[in-house]
């Protein structure tokens, strides 16, 4: 009985897991390491016509989650995305968390960004405004979420990342199967 379940699911608040960051970029990083959160990927064609306005941006680094308030039909409230491809630069408009705990990086990528756990969190710590949400931290980094061993999250974060490789192999021989 008093043996702990490594599959066990704890339940922990967000501020135990990630603090909110506010890491200005020194100039560091130049135009060619901004990263679109919406797609996550560098935006090398970025355009930006003053160096020091690189200045305003917010360090990102691997592992950090950003809020994107962009309200969409898959995400009612905005939605949080994982740095999952290396230490860059985001807008200033993006509050950047920094996690504080042993993660795994597929685990949280999913399960930071799957609407069924974040949207009734996000309901009750974002605002709305005119074109999207506005988180408020203070309140996100109150509130509670289930949380995995890392163990568990190394499992579960591959195969999510196996299931998401076989579902793209599908759709390019699907692609290319209808274009030819």
């Amino acid at each position: 009985m008093g043996r702990r379940d490594n599959h066990a699911w704890e339940q922990r608040k967000f501020g135990e897991l990630y603090e909110k960051v506010s890491r200005k970029n020194d100039m560091t990083y130049g135009p060619e390491q901004i990263i679109s959160v919406a797609n996550m990927y560098y935006k090398v064609d970025a355009n930006v016509k003053r160096q020091d306005y690189l200045k305003t941006y917010n360090i990102f680094e691997l592992g950090d989650i950003a809020f994107e308030g962009n309200k969409s039909k898959h995400f009612a409230h905005g939605r949080f995305v994982e740095n999952t491809i290396g230490n860059g630069i985001v807008s200033h408009v993006f509050d950047v968390f920094k996690p504080i705990m042993d993660f795994n990086l597929s685990f949280w990528k999913y399960y930071i960004n799957y609407e069924g756990v974040m949207g009734p969190i996000l309901t009750r710590v974002t605002k709305a405004s005119t074109m999207m949400t506005n988180l408020v931290a203070k309140d996100f980094l109150n509130e509670d979420i289930l949380v995995p061993s890392i163990a568990e999250q190394q499992k579960i974060g591959e195969y999510l990342s196996n299931l998401d490789h076989l579902i793209t192999l599908h759709q390019r021989k699907d692609f290319v199967r209808f274009t030819f």
